[in-house]
């Protein structure tokens, strides 16, 4: 296994699964109300459908870096106001944390929630175009049509960057739970919309030069 290829999978794991949304939240809010394995088992969930959307980018990389040749600048463009928007829209969201409740994890519970995790995150377009972007702009890197294994080792790579997110999220929030509130996620997830705003700012000044 050729361990470069697999530690980038893992960063791109980690890129597309850490910034703060929807799974994030319901990770956080289970953390706090049931504990570290509640949460890991529901981000595992989101982590299944980051593995599908990442096969069909590896697994079709060729026709997306086709048509990026072919569409480079009005994808660039588009990807930039996508970004912009979305790093706005971060930024100004209040993020909330519902009133803790003393629960106990339930079997029927646990899975409806890693259901629900998955499903937010397939229903999440940004997710599946974030997956044809980064490969298909790392398909020199990557090389994913010079072996057969080297597909499936990216695709492993991804996994394991979103299982080490949620892993370190959920024992963070686990572990200092009584110390969180709403403010510091609001701050966080202000910056983290800042940033993104500024790469697609960035991207559409190279678009446009």
């Amino acid at each position: 296994m050729d361990l470069s290829l697999l530690l980038t999978g893992i960063a791109i794991g980690l890129a597309v699964t850490a910034p703060l949304g929807p799974v994030n939240i319901l990770v956080i809010r289970n953390a706090i109300r049931r504990g570290f394995v509640a949460a890991l088992l529901i981000g595992l969930g989101a982590v299944v459908a980051d593995v599908l959307y990442a096969a069909a980018a590896a697994y079709g990389v060729s026709w997306v870096s086709h048509l990026i040749d072919a569409y480079a600048r009005p994808l660039m463009i588009a990807g930039g106001l996508l970004l912009v928007v979305t790093g706005v829209w971060l930024a100004r969201k209040r993020l909330e944390i519902a009133p803790v409740e003393s629960e106990e994890p339930q079997a029927a519970k646990l899975f409806g929630k890693m259901l629900a995790a998955f499903g937010l995150t397939m229903s999440n377009p940004g997710e599946f175009f974030g997956f044809i972007a980064i490969f298909g702009t790392m398909s020199g890197v990557l090389r994913l049509h010079d072996d057969w294994a080297r597909p499936p080792t990216v695709i492993a790579g991804v996994a394991l960057g979103g299982a080490l997110w949620w892993l370190f999220l959920s024992f963070l929030v686990s572990r200092f739970k009584s110390r969180i509130s709403e403010k510091a996620l609001s701050v966080v997830s202000r910056w983290t919309g800042i940033l993104i705003a500024a790469f697609g700012f960035a991207l559409l000044l190279e678009a446009l030069g």
